[in-house]
């Protein structure tokens, strides 16, 4: 049996992953970011040892209120985490065969609809973060070149339990109803379901290689989504002003705010065929 290391036992996506790489039949290894955080890379190592691949996943998630200490956290949660796995990686008597770190989309610049092969950035603090995650996992590769990459940028994560679907549902729920600047920015996203099979079949791809984008393949509004979560909610709405939202979700709307077109060219290429394609889709499942 296949054995794939997925890092990230605390993380959503970590979690859905493995549930679905045990489905298809891998043996999989669980690691926290606790165990990496230990500066044990030759025990870590240990568990990396024949492994078909290693899935990275770890990192604090983005939607939330932002103190100082919780943006630290953000960047701080992602680098370590690759300069542990990296570490541990030397230490490897049979290096895995693949390294797959899953990254954010929300790196390209406001303007232009943006596949893999983008070079347009745009200056944002998360696109800072995805950036230099990328600059540390290619060191990755530059030291283990027999070693397939893949660098995984996944937009917005919707799920029930958590992420920008619960925030703009707790909104809807209170009877009130309010978009996010104009409402006209696009956010990359993809329900989690989709993202778990999709980062499955990159992880056990040997032609997946380099950067992929992790997003459905329609371009969604911040309205659009706001007003199919408002329509599953029941009863009257009152509109709130800009300032109450912006209140409502603290420091994170400039990152709400910020406008990304991103399409999954070489996913869709790879044959990926999507459950959840569209925002109607993904909000009638999530209020199942």
């Amino acid at each position: 049996m296949s054995r794939i290391v997925v890092c990230g036992r605390k993380t959503e996506l970590g979690k859905a992953v493995s549930a679905e790489l045990k489905q298809q039949g891998y043996e999989v290894v669980l690691i926290s970011a606790d165990e990496l955080s230990e500066n044990n890379a030759p025990l870590i190592a240990k568990k990396f040892d024949g492994a078909l691949a290693v899935c990275n996943t770890i990192g604090v998630p983005y939607v939330a209120h932002w103190s100082d200490t919780y943006v630290h956290d953000i960047y701080c949660s992602r680098m370590l985490a690759i300069r542990e796995i990296i570490e541990a990686f030397r230490y490897c008597k049979e290096k895995p065969k693949a390294f797959i770190h899953v990254s954010n989309a929300m790196v390209y610049d406001e303007y232009e609809v943006h596949d893999e092969f983008s070079t347009q950035y745009t200056d944002s603090f998360t696109a800072e973060v995805g950036l230099m995650e990328t600059k540390e996992v290619l060191k990755a590769h530059k030291r283990n070149p027999e070693m397939r990459l893949s660098i995984v940028r996944s937009g917005y994560l919707m799920y029930r339990s958590g992420g920008l679907f619960k925030v703009l549902h707790r909104v809807c729920n209170s009877r009130v109803f309010g978009c996010l600047g104009d409402g006209f920015q696009c956010l990359p996203m993809i329900h989690i379901k989709d993202a778990a099979k999709a980062i499955s079949m990159i992880t056990t791809d040997d032609n997946a290689v380099g950067i992929i984008n992790l997003t459905i393949p329609s371009i969604a509004s911040m309205r659009e989504l706001t007003v199919a979560i408002r329509n599953k909610s029941r009863g009257p709405h009152i509109t709130l002003p800009d300032f109450v939202v912006k209140f409502l979700v603290g420091r994170a709307v400039s990152m709400l705010e910020q406008n990304c077109k991103v399409v999954p060219s070489r996913l869709t290429s790879m044959g990926f065929t999507f459950t959840y394609p569209n925002v109607d889709s993904i909000i009638s499942d999530l209020y199942k």
